[in-house]
């Protein structure tokens, strides 16, 4: 299982990679042809706008797992019990799941509302609720790797294992 999950990991690493590269090559051929050649490619806008979407959302689902999302620590540091830092991280993790549920679920909504009403982008023609798709389910597995840190935090509270504020990795 750890081995899938590994895999798993690497692949959205990779995707994120190849997302970014392509978007920045997208953009040096957009302003070389917009400035240089003279004319620009319509359909640009909306994919930048569209792939921005997707880099955020599974960034934020790669900062996640790697507990790289910025965080205020003033409170972790003044407190010198490792039960109680515990304790505060299982209820931020899990106020953060449940925070993402939310968002996956309204996110789902949008998106099967695009897709039941057929609606179309402005430029592509393709159907819109590919462009909603990311944030539903990006946040499902942000909502994963909360829950996920929350149980490892509960463990170390139960066992009384040293407080370590990093990544569900």
């Amino acid at each position: 299982m750890k081995s899938l999950l590994r895999a798993l990991g690497q692949l959205e690493e990779w995707i994120l990679v190849i997302v970014l590269l392509s978007l920045a090559l997208l953009t040096s051929a957009q302003v070389i042809c917009r400035y240089v050649l003279g004319f620009s490619f319509i359909w640009m806008d909306e994919i930048s706008r569209y792939l921005g979407v997707f880099i955020a959302f599974l960034g934020a689902a790669i900062g996640v797992k790697y507990g790289t999302h910025f965080s205020m620590d003033l409170l972790y540091e003044r407190i010198s019990s490792d039960r109680f830092r515990h304790m505060l991280q299982v209820i931020v993790n899990l106020s953060c799941a449940a925070i993402f549920v939310m968002v996956a679920y309204y996110g789902w909504i949008q998106a099967t509302k695009m897709w039941r009403f057929g609606v179309l982008t402005a430029v592509l023609k393709v159907p819109k609720y590919w462009a909603y798709l990311p944030i539903p389910f990006f946040s499902i597995i942000m909502t994963f790797r909360f829950f996920c840190l929350a149980m490892k935090h509960l463990n170390g509270l139960i066992r009384g294992n040293p407080f370590k504020l990093t990544g569900w990795n």
